[in-house]
């Protein structure tokens, strides 16, 4: 059985509250393998490479858990009609974030969407928009928009892994909390975000523990 949670987002006075929608997966009892399609509509993007680090960090962070879960880049799709659609759908999520209550359906997702064969898709938008992190209705599939906020810690190189990494936290199962600088935080306290020395902020140890409950043990 999945549980359902869903964020509203905003920015103001330093505070960023971040959005995205965490459904849990069922614990499986063999390895689990998050197959990641990354879609970068830009000829270059060094979201790209934040978004790499991010894969990395909790592919890392996974196994320093002992867990039998792994997100793995599968594809990556450059410059394809197939983003434009996918911007919309970026866009009508956006605009609807906070007024969707749990257990309704968003927007339809796009067949372009749901045609691409991975667990999750990563659609580093060009829109000046919040990211964030949606699960796909009827499927097991994430969609995760990364927007291009000036706002946005996006708009950071060392912010960015972050909020790619929080994003992908989501669909790997994991829940805001209220830690002002820990990863999954929300809201979230800029300055003392940019005060944080290493990478990649934070686990709480309630973050560890859901991962634990949430996947098998290698």
């Amino acid at each position: 059985m999945r549980q359902s949670v869903r964020y509203l987002t905003g920015v103001a006075a330093g505070v960023l509250v971040l959005f995205g929608t965490a459904e849990t997966p069922t614990r499986a009892g063999g390895p689990v393998e998050r197959q990641v399609v990354i879609l970068m509509p830009a000829p270059a993007d060094a979201r790209l490479a934040a978004t790499r680090e991010a894969l990395a960090f909790w592919n890392r962070t996974l196994a320093e858990l002992g867990l039998a879960a792994r997100l793995v880049e599968t594809t990556l799709v450059r410059e394809s009609p197939a983003t434009r659609p996918l911007e919309n759908y970026a866009q009508r999520l956006w605009r609807q974030a906070g007024r969707i209550s749990a257990g309704q359906r968003g927007p339809r997702a796009p067949r372009e969407l749901l045609g691409l064969a991975g667990d999750v898709v990563v659609l580093l938008s060009r829109q000046h928009l919040m990211s964030f992190a949606w699960p796909v209705d009827g499927t097991d599939k994430y969609f995760v928009a990364i927007g291009t906020r000036t706002d946005d810690p996006g708009s950071n190189p060392v912010a960015a892994r972050n909020v790619v990494a929080h994003e992908l936290g989501h669909t790997l199962g994991l829940v805001h909390n209220d830690y002002p600088a820990a990863l999954m935080c929300s809201p979230c306290r800029s300055a003392l975000i940019a005060a944080y020395q290493q990478r990649f902020l934070p686990l709480t140890p309630a973050d560890r523990a859901r991962l634990a409950a949430l996947y098998p043990a290698r």
